[in-house]
């Protein structure tokens, strides 16, 4: 399979690591059996390093079972003080297990190709450091014959909506035409994420099976063009949010704040875990109502009351626009935001998760901006946010639970009104 990086990634994202650590205290990395032998056998880890145990059977490393322990602080056993990897330092860049060698990227299988994204839980990602990336196609081209599976080269295509399947190529001219509207750059992002919308609604309307192949491309066209057009009117109304709606989206803030550090030491006795999940569900239902304090669910947050973050802090700036958009140029261009790496959600699943997921980052902002003592919102607030989302979206298995299609087939009459609530 050939490795695609899309022309709007390759435009707007750069990427050097900087040597940070974060990416090596945050989520769990899963290991094949056989990279758990070869790690076992470079070395006399265990005693070099002062650990019972290299490996940690947990339910965050999937269906591979088992991933590199930690130490209690959720810093990877491998990682030493200067933020660099034992296994890295000293027998080179292959030794590492294959998720090490691929993070931040991203690669989504489709009709031959492997679509590269990158994660937005990365700060040098974030922060747009470093080398172009056609720079890194032929290390991850190395790198994917190593991952490439015909397990994975026979993976479906995801689904465009539930219970209809198009051919990847009429999937591909969909998600240009998603792109057409995100980087129409004359427009604030709030107003492209309403054009999203409009194009997701006109395309539900279609009936793919009276649609030959000679009309698609010129149809999708005129949706298109017509979804740019109505945003370019489109005039926003901070309506109040109807309580079962601000319930549910609180629902969704709780689960994208979550600290993605896993932590793996000793295992909790089940009367511990009892009261951490009772504590959550406390967390989670606080955070639906629109006022009382907010609960410490990231430990940085400040002591302010949810009635505060219900106030517009003003439009996002044009800095900010541009962040994100970079982050959701990666996502689509990526196609990271749908099918088999995205919780089998279909495309127009996707696209919906992803606006609120920015309806989430414009909370949040408010959360940073609250902190720093401001009433408006600067671009680290936006740097933050994206910091805080992206490790979970796409990554928290409760996001692929039946309930979350549920939350989400309910809240998709809601997100206009989102977006003018918590992204102006």
């Amino acid at each position: 399979m050939k490795i695609h990086i899309h022309p709007e990634i390759l435009k707007r994202q750069r990427y050097s690591c900087i040597c940070c650590g974060a990416g090596c205290r945050s989520f769990l990395v899963g290991l094949r059996p056989a990279e758990r032998g070869a790690i076992t056998g470079l070395d006399d880890w265990a005693g070099r390093l002062a650990v019972e145990d290299l490996f940690v059977r947990h339910r965050s490393a999937g269906r591979l079972g088992f991933g590199l322990a930690k130490h209690p602080d959720g810093r990877c056993i491998f990682l030493d003080d200067q933020n660099l990897c034992l296994v890295h330092k000293e027998h080179g860049l292959e030794a590492k297990p294959l998720a090490c060698q691929l993070y931040p990227f991203v690669l989504s299988p489709l009709a031959g190709r492997l679509f590269v994204g990158l994660r937005f839980d990365c700060p040098a990602v974030v922060d747009n450091h470093g080398d172009k990336l056609g720079r890194h196609v032929g290390p991850l081209h190395q790198l994917c014959k190593k991952l490439i599976t015909p397990d994975i080269e026979a993976l479906p295509p995801p689904a465009f909506g539930p219970a209809i399947r198009l051919e990847p190529n009429r999937l591909l001219t969909i998600n240009e035409a998603f792109l057409k509207i995100l980087t129409a750059d004359d427009l604030s992002l709030h107003k492209r994420l309403q054009g999203l919308l409009d194009l997701v609604g006109h395309l539900e309307r279609v009936k793919w099976d009276r649609l030959g192949d000679a009309d698609f491309s010129d149809l999708i066209g005129l949706l298109r063009d017509g979804a740019l057009a109505e945003c370019r009117r489109y005039q926003p109304q901070r309506r109040p949010l109807p309580a079962r709606g601000r319930t549910l989206l609180g629902q969704i803030f709780f689960l994208l704040s979550q600290p993605t550090t896993v932590i793996t030491g000793t295992a909790d006795s089940l009367g511990r875990r009892i009261v951490r999940r009772l504590g959550l569900q406390r967390s989670a239902r606080r955070m639906g109502r629109p006022n009382g304090a907010l609960p410490k669910v990231q430990p940085a947050w400040p002591d302010v009351d949810l009635k505060e973050l219900e106030s517009s802090f003003g439009p996002w700036t044009d800095q900010i626009d541009a962040l994100l958009t970079r982050h959701l140029v990666c996502r689509l261009g990526g196609l990271n935001y749908c099918g088999e790496n995205f919780y089998r959600y279909s495309m127009r699943e996707g696209i919906q998760t992803l606006i609120l997921g920015m309806v989430t980052a414009g909370w949040l902002m408010r959360i940073s901006a609250a902190a720093a003592g401001r009433d408006h919102l600067v671009e680290a607030d936006g740097r933050q946010a994206l910091l805080t989302i992206d490790g979970n979206l796409g990554y928290s298995t409760a996001l692929g639970f039946g309930p979350s299609r549920l939350r989400l087939r309910y809240l998709k009459e809601y997100l206009r009104d989102f977006l003018d609530w918590y992204c102006i």
